[in-house]
């Protein structure tokens, strides 16, 4: 299961440095150098840094002679993502790790911004560096098609494509063909990875590795090494164990029992954005309906007016909970700018962790109705307009 892509615009800074650019840098900011051939100029380039389940755009640059350039002030080491939507580029990301004092060089012979060279002394880069080198000619092979596959989902945006029910049709059919090849490359790039952890010395890059790992256990499909994740974990030494880290990926990796339709509800501790806390038992006796969503998706942010209608329209027999999976600082902001209504809580916990784990959440949006009795009456993802009170209708009907 892949980080799903879910850009949340916050632009700070842009910049952009020439080819005579010193390297000198200051103990307190970071630069980053990108030295790029058969790419051409006014390609934009982008940082971005992880928030969760949110990608949020930080730095934006134009290559210019064959550079580009990414520079700020920091006080740690930190993390960031390399990322293009151009044409020809994959949909996938190249980790960056920037510190204090550091240059870090970026080198690239295509567009395959997936396997570019990052160069620098920073140990968790060195680490990062290690893990692609051990998958290094799958990594190759398997990025030419995610360009293919990522050309094709981009086609789709155009309003000639979107209109058009055959050519969509016909677009899916080859995105699918593509994957046919893909995801067993990718399956098999998570085998030389996982293989490669046993040995390996415990880092920063190998735990954010298996947590990942373990939150895509979830679907066997795209994560069939369940047995060698709980291996993994299994060896870690006690004190590991008990950071952080580790407690998320025992979560993903031991999951709550799975509540599924026609089972009691699951219930648990969620919080308002005033900090207050509630449990679905406070609406036992009527229909509740949660939605399980995040800020960065435009099918959740599009079923909000249909949601505050069904919560007007059935008021006094259904309790509409909207469940969100995003830091509590941006999911407050959100909340707050869109003067957003009715029951809006947040576990405040990791995604797919909690009653997003029991309720078998993989996707957003994600729907559970639950009836008066407290059973489980339907569990179903996504969004169409319409689609929401035309369930409500049928399930509420058969009373």
């Amino acid at each position: 299961m892949k980080k799903v892509l879910l850009f949340l615009l916050a632009v700070t800074c842009s910049i952009h440095y020439g080819q005579s650019q010193v390297s000198s840098v200051s103990s307190d900011k970071f630069l980053i150098i990108g030295q790029l051939t058969n790419v051409p100029d006014s390609t934009g380039i982008c940082l971005f840094r992880e928030n969760g389940q949110l990608l949020e755009l930080v730095f934006q640059d134009t290559i210019f002679n064959g550079t580009f350039a990414f520079s700020d002030t920091i006080s740690q080491t930190k993390k960031f993502l390399l990322i293009s939507d151009n044409k020809g580029f994959p949909s996938i990301w190249q980790d960056v790790w920037v510190a204090p004092g550091k240059q870090i060089t970026v080198i690239g012979n295509d567009k395959l911004i997936y396997i570019w060279q990052v160069k620098s002394d920073i140990p968790q880069q060195l680490e990062e560096n290690t893990f692609q080198a051990c998958a290094s000619e799958l990594r190759k092979e398997w990025v030419k098609h995610n360009v293919a596959e990522a050309d094709w989902l981009k086609q789709m945006n155009s309003k000639e494509i979107a209109s058009n029910d055959s050519l969509m049709k016909q677009i899916w059919a080859k995105v699918d063909s593509v994957r046919q090849f893909s995801f067993p490359l990718q399956r098999s790039i998570y085998k030389k990875e996982i293989d490669y952890m046993k040995t390996a010395p415990i880092g920063p890059v190998w735990m954010n590795r298996l947590v990942l790992y373990a939150q895509m256990s979830a679907s066997k499909f795209f994560m069939p090494y369940l047995d060698e994740l709980k291996e993994l974990y299994a060896n870690m030494p006690e004190a590991v164990k008990q950071t952080a880290d580790a407690q998320l990926v025992y979560q993903y990796l031991y999951p709550p029992v799975v509540i599924g339709v026609g089972d009691e509800m699951a219930d648990g501790e969620l919080y308002d954005p005033q900090g207050g806390v509630h449990r679905l038992s406070e609406f036992k006796g009527k229909y509740i309906l949660l939605d399980f969503w995040s800020i960065g998706c435009g099918p959740c942010i599009a079923s909000l007016p249909e949601l505050e209608e069904i919560a007007e329209t059935y008021k006094g027999t259904l309790a509409v909970i909207s469940i969100n999976i995003d830091p509590e600082k941006s999911w407050k902001e959100f909340v707050n700018k869109r003067k957003m209504g009715g029951n809006q809580w947040n576990e405040l916990q990791k995604a797919n962790t909690g009653l997003a784990a029991s309720y078998q959440v993989k996707g957003y949006p994600h729907y559970v109705l639950i009836a008066p009795d407290g059973k489980v009456q339907a569990i179903w993802g996504g969004y169409g307009k319409g689609s929401l009170l035309g369930k409500m209708k049928d399930y509420l009907n058969k009373k």
